[in-house]
């Protein structure tokens, strides 16, 4: 008789599969925590959880009517409707304009994890909300998981995530949800690492896929992830030495190819509107919106501790960019103290003199590049006569040279660069490079040129897309996510995994410290239904109701036939077109107004005539009937003086009728 294991009979669980159980609990714990932790940074948001949009209503109304629309195409593919999918891209905002929805995100991925609350609820506002918590809490566990992998510790792996799920950058991009939805960014790290360590194709099917729903999630993060995502593939095939190994290259290309076809879809859209209305960021606007190298000492004014202290260092749009000290402490921990190697092992000969030299040489060019990108030029006074430094790249190309000589020169310095690279050392140069991209197309020190190559202007002229993006300085998430995996490296040498006394102190210590972080992170107070005064008009409410709640005027446009076409006065203003576009959201009917990253070419005509109507009200009324409108809502309130009631009058006498009032809200059908 054979006699079997009482593991394999299952009786008693594996060792393996008890580190397995053990792993997810914890990662489960490190969830519900993040989630916690959450509530507490964004409240009082969840105690309007259904009724409050989180930070402000500006492009948070355009999220959710983006997020709405999705959800609804979903409901009607579901139901066997293939018009929904054919036209998923023909919203109902800028009529007649095709594919709407292509001016700005479409937000799939989102509205794919929102759509079974949306389908019981229809409130698209708790949807919003829950969508807006997870992205920290997913934020936090990608990068729990993924830095644990790296180092081996939980507690180290939970800073990490919170360093990321929490940082600084997260409070001024409060109103922008794709930017937040980075989650996907250390889920892909953490499924690439899984695949080089165990070999399994799932974990690089995940990968492959955290990447793809990265890039669709954020368009930014379409074109700026990619090149971080090959870079950290290369280098791990490199670190397991499989770069000539054809079978991981077969799998690595084939997943490559998977992704863009599943991608390729979703981005066919954009480049048709791109070509039929030739749509581009103009470089100046693109180096307006770019990082300065002040931008990483400013902070942004709702952020608790350094708002006060920070925010004056150099303001500029898209410009608070300081990442925290903690973040910086705990990544300088990891590097000193956590890359130490013995590279002075072998006997002094004039190969390691002339290396030594070499590398201090390197480093000197290194500290003088670094000066001369602060303070863009650097004056050194040598008593007989003055150096005048203002190249920085020049400095880094003779740094580099020096560097790569003395490693060919010492063995000794070669083992000590390739044990820091094989831990460490794509971390520090990803973290550099995207620092350096979000500089953009002509980098500056203050509001002054500095004389640094740019690599954001060569992929500005040179690669489809990126002439699109107007924000270089969204590239600080990249940054913000590799000095969080520096920072877990960090939180590792202070809390080493180990039960002693030093190990008991350290974790202390690093508790303490993700607390202090917490409490410089945060913004105080954190807003909710954001409002700031509209010029030329009145102020909305600093509200939103449901849309099954919605003012009486809107229940009135429901109830008319659905092939109507709505003009939303006023038209052009932006806090009035997103109402529009939110109230549209019960009934879809068809709207001249739109609210968006890109505008038709007839909207800019269209907000001039039917943005003061009874001064040229032929013209107007010629501009509707061009466009295809059937009925117009006026909202007397929404303008100053009497130029309300005079809109509506001036669109009666041009023989429109009024077919239902709801105090100052006015619906006109044209004949």
């Amino acid at each position: 008789m054979t006699v079997r294991p009482l593991d394999t009979l299952g009786v008693v669980p594996t060792a393996l599969e008890g580190r397995r159980r053990s792993g997810q609990r914890r990662a489960w714990y490190a969830s519900l925590s993040y989630a916690v932790i959450a509530i507490a940074m964004t409240w009082p948001l969840a105690r309007g959880l259904g009724r409050d949009v989180a930070w402000d209503l500006g492009d948070p109304v355009l999220n959710i009517w983006i997020l709405s629309w999705d959800c609804e195409q979903l409901l009607g593919i579901l139901a066997g409707h293939s018009s929904h999918l054919r036209h998923f891209f023909d919203a109902n905002i800028f009529h007649p304009a095709p594919l709407t929805l292509a001016y700005s995100e479409h937000l799939v991925p989102q509205a794919l994890q929102i759509f079974p609350i949306y389908a019981l609820t229809r409130n698209p506002i708790v949807c919003y909300n829950l969508l807006f918590l997870s992205t920290f809490v997913l934020s936090g566990l990608g990068m729990f998981l993924f830095t644990r992998e790296l180092t081996g510790n939980t507690l180290a792996a939970f800073v990490g995530g919170l360093l990321f799920a929490f940082a600084p950058y997260r409070v001024p991009q409060s109103s922008h949800l794709q930017v937040l939805s980075s989650q996907w960014m250390p889920f892909a790290l953490y499924g690439f690492r899984r695949y080089f360590e165990g070999g399994r194709t799932r974990a690089l099917a995940g990968a492959t896929a955290s990447v793809v729903v990265q890039g669709l999630s954020c368009g930014y993060y379409l074109l700026y992830f990619p090149p971080f995502a090959v870079a950290y593939v290369l280098w791990e095939m490199w670190r397991t030495d499989r770069l000539r190994d054809r079978r991981t290259w077969i799998s690595a290309t084939a997943a490559a190819a998977a992704g863009a076809v599943i991608i390729a879809p979703f981005v066919l859209p954009y480049i048709r509107v791109s070509r039929e209305l030739e749509l581009s960021r103009s470089l100046s606007e693109t180096m307006r919106l770019s990082a300065d190298v002040y931008s990483y000492a400013t902070a942004s004014v709702a952020e608790r501790f350094w708002g006060s202290r920070l925010s004056d260092v150099f303001q500029k749009a898209e410009g608070e960019l300081f990442p925290g000290a903690i973040p910086l402490l705990l990544a300088v921990i990891g590097l000193a103290w956590g890359t130490r190697a013995r590279v002075d092992d072998t006997p002094s000969t004039w190969h390691t003199r002339t290396a030594w030299l070499l590398y201090a040489l390197a480093v000197a060019h290194l500290a003088a590049a670094a000066a001369v990108i602060v303070f863009r030029r650097l004056t050194l006074d040598l008593w007989l006569f003055d150096i005048r430094l203002g190249d920085a790249t020049q400095l880094l190309l003779r740094a580099a040279i020096a560097c790569v000589l003395a490693l060919a020169l010492s063995p000794a310095l070669r083992a000590g660069a390739v044990a820091f690279m094989r831990t460490r050392g794509f971390f520090v140069v990803a973290l550099c490079a995207a620092m350096w991209l979000s500089l953009g197309p002509s980098p500056q020190v203050l509001g002054r040129p500095l004389d640094l190559a740019s690599p954001y202007r060569f992929l500005w002229t040179h690669v489809p897309g990126f002439d699109g993006l107007r924000v270089p300085a969204r590239f600080a998430m990249i940054a913000t996510l590799m000095l969080a995996v520096l920072g877990a490296f960090g939180a590792a040498v202070l809390a080493p995994s180990r039960d002693d006394r030093r190990a008991r102190y350290g974790a202390a210590v690093v508790v303490a410290l993700a607390a202090a972080f917490l409490f410089e992170a945060g913004a105080a107070p954190f807003v909710v239904n954001g409002m700031t005064p509209v010029r030329g008009f009145a102020t909305p409410p600093a509200r939103l109701e449901r849309p099954a709640r919605a003012p009486g005027i809107y229940k009135a446009v429901g109830r008319l036939p659905p092939d109507v076409v709505l003009a939303d006065l006023p038209l052009g203003q932006p806090d009035y077109d997103l109402r529009a576009m939110y109230y549209s959201i019960e009934r879809w009917r068809p709207l001249l107004n739109g609210y968006s990253g890109f505008f038709p070419p007839h909207y800019a005509r269209a907000s001039v005539l039917l943005g003061e109507v009874p001064r040229h009200v032929d013209e107007s009324i010629a501009l509707l009937r061009e466009l295809g409108a059937t009925h117009v809502v006026v909202h007397e309130g929404a303008y100053l003086d009497a130029e309300g009631r005079d809109t509506t009058a001036s669109l009666r006498a041009a023989g429109a009728v009024e077919v239902f009032r709801d105090g100052p809200d006015v619906l006109l059908a044209l004949r």
